[in-house]
């Protein structure tokens, strides 16, 4: 009796959510029911993860120009402002994502069905997955905020700012067909993981890479940035060089080469997003070659004091 009731209550507790998810699954339940008609998007969860994440862009645009004293027209105090809040959703974010992946039943794979895991933790995935497309959301809006031309009444969009939302664009995609056929969502949620695992060490690179432009005289901001540097490159480049490119092949494999892959989730569905997640990994080669030669170049700066960013980002700190 005594050890049946030991396994019951071990069971009962490997069923608990951790305590990093309670406040996803809290919030996801608590929040108004605003679904998109026919499907399982739950709109007000969306609008409501892209108004706190532009509230926090409002907040931290303030600190940088009122605590900080950056200049309040500068391109790097907007561009720093915008990474600080990126950096810092990421890093609430990637835990709770790592939690809910591991906790997955009957265990992760790609093409598992959402209601093969407990209630709780469909709540919880719910929840992250539509908060990351309420980020994307709010990371084009702000696109177009800080890019808008009041001379022609609409945003200046380069070719890269483009290909910018049209990533963000693939990636919602993706998340919201995952859910409209109720499988697939770890696919997704295991790229979302990769992909946002580095970016409070970018975040912080870039902001710091502005931060010795305005302050060329810290020491202190100067080898937070050698420092940061250094160690995103080291993390970024394993990641997208190596990790990256094993998940995509898995997910390609368990999602089309398998028979359970191809019953749980359509085909044509997974035909257009298999692009996406090869197209991502294509499109990091850039940053890959970059990194590789910031990790060649050790402890030497790529983005010193003296880096040119072009005419737009001059600063005089002088002015301060």
């Amino acid at each position: 009796m005594g050890s049946d009731s030991t396994q019951k209550a071990a069971s009962a507790g490997a069923d608990q959510p951790p305590s990093i998810l309670n406040l996803w699954i809290s919030t996801y339940r608590n929040c108004p029911k605003l679904y998109i008609p026919g499907t399982h998007l739950n709109l007000a969860y969306i609008l409501a993860s892209t108004a706190v994440l532009l509230l926090a862009r409002q907040l931290s645009d303030w600190i940088f120009v009122n605590i900080f004293l950056w200049p309040a027209a500068a391109k790097m105090t907007m561009e720093s402002a915008a990474c600080a809040v990126s950096g810092l959703q990421a890093t609430l974010f990637v835990p709770s994502l790592g939690a809910c992946l591991l906790t997955a039943k009957p265990s992760y794979r790609p093409c598992g069905k959402m209601t093969d895991s407990q209630p709780w933790w469909q709540d919880a995935a719910k929840a992250l997955i539509h908060f990351c497309t309420g980020y994307m959301l709010y990371d084009s809006i702000m696109l177009c905020v800080d890019t808008w031309d009041a001379a022609t009444g609409r945003p200046n969009l380069s070719s890269a700012d483009l290909m910018f939302i049209g990533h963000h664009f693939a990636t919602t995609f993706y998340m919201a067909t995952a859910l409209l056929q109720g499988a697939g969502h770890q696919s997704a949620m295991i790229l979302m993981f990769l992909g946002e695992l580095t970016s409070p060490l970018m975040n912080a690179h870039a902001v710091l890479k502005f931060a010795v432009k305005i302050h060329p005289d810290s020491t202190l901001i100067y080898n937070a940035l050698v420092y940061s540097e250094y160690i995103f490159a080291v993390v970024y480049l394993p990641m997208r060089a190596v990790l990256g490119p094993l998940a995509a092949a898995h997910l390609t494999y368990d999602l089309l080469l398998t028979k359970e892959g191809r019953l749980n989730c359509s085909v044509f569905i997974t035909l257009l997003w298999m692009p996406m997640c090869w197209g991502v990994l294509f499109g990091s080669i850039p940053w890959i070659e970059e990194t590789w030669e910031m990790v060649q170049d050790g402890l030497t700066l790529k983005y010193g004091p003296d880096y040119d960013y072009g005419d737009e980002y001059i600063h005089h700190h002088t002015d301060l």
